[in-house]
């Protein structure tokens, strides 16, 4: 009898064994995934293979200043320096930190996003609407606008210079990286 129940205990000692494991296993794996960083969706910048090249960029020249300038059709004022850099300033959509002004400036690895009282993105002066399905090229940077009004700027081919500000976020960098 003794013999009997030491095999009940050793079976039930297995089984409670086998569930401790598991149940560790289990816990193993939440807390990686939860201590993985949320990746980003490079798949929100827009393919522009097919949009048209602004017929003329004098049209984007404001008086007394460098560089060319367009409004958002949704009003976000965005420019293009000389140097290539580019950027939109403004009431960024679903910046909540108090930032408005993202940019790229030529040697950076990667977009700013930033706060300051004498924003270099907008020209303060009237800046023609850049229309959707089309870009401006730059000094090695375009800038283009979708369908959706959202505007995407690229430097040459580097991915890590992206930039896109949408109705509702601002993305940036090869990953997409959300403001918010």
């Amino acid at each position: 009898m003794a013999e009997l129940m030491g095999m009940h205990l050793t079976s039930r000692l297995r089984s409670l064994v086998l569930l401790c494991c598991a149940i560790g296993s289990v816990l193993a794996a939440a807390a990686t995934v939860a201590a993985t960083p949320a990746r980003a969706n490079a798949s929100v910048y827009p393919d522009v293979t097919n949009y048209q090249s602004v017929s003329s960029r004098e049209i984007y020249r404001v008086v007394d200043r460098y560089g060319l300038w367009f409004t958002s059709p949704i009003g976000i004022p965005c420019g293009i320096h000389d140097d290539g850099s580019y950027g939109c300033a403004g009431n960024l959509p679903g910046v909540d930190g108090g930032e408005n002004e993202v940019a790229w400036f030529v040697g950076d690895p990667f977009p700013r996003l930033y706060a300051t009282s004498q924003p270099q993105f907008d020209s303060g002066a009237g800046q023609t609407i850049l229309t959707g399905l089309l870009f401006i090229e730059y000094r090695g940077s375009r800038c283009s606008v979708s369908r959706e009004s959202s505007v995407y700027c690229i430097h040459g081919d580097d991915l890590n210079s992206q930039l896109l500000v949408t109705s509702s976020n601002v993305y940036r960098g090869a990953e997409a990286l959300p403001a918010s």
